[in-house]
């Protein structure tokens, strides 16, 4: 009896550790299945890189819109345009992947300004550079369309393969909102951009009625600007 019970003993113990190692495989499995997930997780959102440059106005669902040729690194920092009177400030920041509909990415320019005409400071939205808003897009200044010479508006003096972006700009106090146009050019041996502003206008208010309408803009519409970067 005793040496039978010996027998159930080892019996016993030889079947929990095939229990233990079944177990330790089953985890091993899980770990490798959860692993091979993941991968595929991450080659699907790879796969849904779109070039900037590509960018047709539509959004696809979780895509990523980056900025894959480093085009927009040349209009990060500080550019100034100074007269005797008038003064427009602008600083940009580049983003990258930053939030946007479709649960989409983007890498994107964003930025603030200060403009000063005849002396007298209009506009001043520079403190909320840095702020980092839920969407990038709340700025004052933001885009990311690489235009080529045959876009609109046309650049008839640019060279050939020459490309430009299109930002936009919106006025806190009228929230007039317009496109701004840059172009890289060299002044004196300094990197400067050349701006240009344009949109179609609102529709006036009616004097001495708020209601209606829209304030005319400060910054008026087909103004150029020379930038030099500080």
């Amino acid at each position: 009896m005793v040496h039978f019970n010996k027998t159930i003993n080892l019996s016993t113990t030889a079947f929990n550790c095939k229990v233990v190692v079944a177990f330790f495989v089953y985890l091993f499995m899980i770990k490798k299945i959860l692993a091979l997930i993941f991968m595929l997780s991450s080659l699907n959102m790879f796969s849904q890189i779109i070039n900037i440059e590509d960018m047709n106005g539509t959004r696809l669902n979780g895509a990523y819109y980056k900025d894959i040729n480093n085009l927009l690194d040349p209009y990060v920092g500080t550019w100034v345009y100074s007269s005797p009177t008038d003064t427009l400030k602008i600083k940009l920041r580049k983003v990258i992947r930053a939030p946007f509909i479709n649960n989409s990415f983007e890498d994107l320019i964003v930025g603030e300004y200060q403009y000063i005409k005849n002396g007298v400071e209009k506009i001043n939205t520079l403190n909320n550079f840095n702020t980092n808003y839920p969407m990038q897009i709340a700025h004052k200044i933001d885009g990311n369309s690489i235009l080529e010479n045959h876009n609109i508006p046309k650049c008839n003096y640019c060279n050939p393969n020459e490309k430009r972006l299109q930002l936009s700009l919106v006025e806190p106090i009228s929230r007039w909102g317009a496109d701004l146009n840059l172009r890289l050019i060299v002044i004196n041996g300094q990197p400067a951009l050349e701006v240009y502003k344009w949109g179609t206008p609102p529709p006036a208010r009616v004097e001495g009625d708020p209601t209606t309408g829209h304030a005319n803009p400060i910054i008026e519409i087909g103004a150029n600007f020379i930038m030099i970067k500080q």
